[in-house]
């Protein structure tokens, strides 16, 4: 049989077969005993999945780089975490050494981006394999069944490179699992609610981490509380790693789930043997500003992934730019922000409005994740056709410029036009006050509180593009 990789990256790739292959195995072994320490009974299982991804990714190192690259220069091997970090790196280079983890391959870069994405979430996982192979600490069953299957999937896609293939035949099929994955991160929510100590608190909240989808292709602003959490658990930290989740997808699980009395459930379209109903018919019409908001968000990311652009009416964006988010009870303070694909339908629609574009840099100002965003639009613009050709070209150097927390230029042409129109209107207000003293005695007279309203106004100018300080420095 001909060698398609170097020996000692064969050697990797199906020591991490192996791995995974015996987290299998003590998955599916019968429980002869109850455990005194609950979180003792899957540690090993977790551990061997860990080992399994980290292994996975060093073949690809190893191959491109040799096996020096897996150590630091004082000669001890890296951790996981930088093995997953030098991995995305490498793959990111699209170096001519890696051409072999595309070969074979239709769409190449559909395949990298994937890889990626997989990647992220296993970098989690690196961080549980510590607690399960040198704390004896493992999650609940249905986690470790979907940490397996994550490697399983991970391993199968490099597989698909006909370089790799014939060195992962031995791989082990996913695990069926019985529960959705939503019906998983509600019960593990409730087991955060219900829970007395600080461990077992953050072995759900980490367990919740493992199982969401979707998680940023760069190293979250979240990780470092993450890291921090599973070593020495503080309150700060778990209660910054709840936030960052309700304003993920499962917020709204979150929320639903503080009830004493809530139960878990799943919504399975077409299920003979469940009730007779499916989310659309739960309201024949949104009349309350906050449901029609999710109406009009649910409608956008949907056509999105069906390749269609939807985008909310410009009277919707206008609607939120009017209302504050805390005070119609989308958010429950006035700083807190949310997920890109809650806000990216409104600046969307604001973008691709025919006349003055609306106030999308207000919505982009509440965005946790600019980079998630600037992904979205552009995947809304492929389908959007002209629509946001426009709003586009204006958009797209600044959300970089303020990703990259780049300082704007006064001397950038759209900025200095900005900033003649804020002179201009605060030239305007202060004569507001003089216009109004026309009227006094008068029946267009203004009542005290107009008056003080008036007086305020002159003090404040918000740009719907842009927010400036008092100096009139853009920010």
């Amino acid at each position: 049989m001909p060698m398609y990789l170097k020996r000692d990256a064969i050697r990797f790739i199906e020591a991490s077969v192996s791995a995974i292959s015996m987290a299998v195995a003590a998955l599916g072994l019968p429980r002869r005993y109850d455990f005194r320490e609950e979180v003792a009974e899957n540690a090993i299982a977790i551990g061997l999945a860990g080992v399994a991804a980290e292994l996975s990714m060093s073949a690809v190192i190893v191959q491109a780089q040799g096996e020096d690259a897996l150590k630091f220069p004082t000669g001890f091997y890296k951790t996981g975490s930088h093995i997953v970090d030098d991995f995305k790196k490498l793959v990111r280079s699209q170096i001519p050494k890696m051409m072999f983890l595309t070969q074979g391959i239709e769409e190449p870069s559909t395949h990298i981006a994937k890889l990626l994405e997989m990647a992220s979430k296993l970098k989690l996982l690196t961080k549980l394999r510590a607690g399960g192979l040198h704390a004896g600490r493992g999650p609940s069953m249905d986690v470790s069944i979907a940490c397996v299957n994550d490697v399983i999937a991970f391993i199968s896609l490099l597989g698909t490179s006909s370089r790799i293939k014939s060195y992962i035949d031995t791989l082990p099929k996913p695990i069926t699992i019985t529960k959705s994955y939503d019906l998983i991160v509600d019960e593990l929510i409730q087991k955060i609610a219900q829970s007395n100590t600080t461990l077992e608190k953050v072995s759900s909240l980490a367990s919740v981490y493992l199982v969401i989808p979707e998680l940023p292709d760069d190293e979250p602003e979240w990780f470092p509380a993450f890291e921090r959490a599973l070593v020495a658990p503080q309150e700060n930290d778990i209660s910054f790693l709840l936030d960052t989740l309700k304003k993920s997808r499962y917020g709204s699980l979150i929320k639903v789930s503080k009830g004493k009395e809530s139960i878990p459930v799943t919504v399975q379209k077409g299920n003979i043997h469940a009730l007779p109903i499916e989310p659309q018919y739960l309201k024949k019409s949104f009349r309350d500003i906050k449901d029609r908001l999710y109406a009009d968000i649910g409608t956008a990311n949907g056509r999105l992934e069906q390749k269609q652009f939807d985008a909310p009416p410009i009277e919707s964006v206008y609607e939120m730019f009017a209302f504050p988010y805390h005070v119609i009870g989308i958010t429950q303070q006035e700083d807190e922000q949310l997920s890109a694909a809650e806000t990216w339908p409104l600046v969307a629609s604001s973008l691709s409005y025919s006349g003055t574009l609306g106030p999308y840099w207000y919505f982009v100002r509440k965005t946790a994740d600019l980079g998630q965003l600037e992904s979205y639009i552009s995947r809304a613009a492929k389908y959007a056709g002209k629509t946001l050709k426009n709003g586009i070209k204006e958009f797209k150097p600044y959300i970089e410029k303020m990703r990259k927390e780049i300082p704007l230029s006064k001397n950038d042409k759209l900025i200095s036009a900005l900033l003649y129109e804020y002179e201009k209107s605060g030239e305007k207000k202060k004569k507001l006050i003089d216009l109004s003293k026309k009227y006094v005695g008068k029946e267009k007279e203004l009542c005290q509180e107009a008056q003080d309203d008036l007086k305020k106004l002159r003090g404040r100018t918000t740009c719907w593009r842009f927010t400036y300080k008092t100096c009139g420095e853009c920010i």
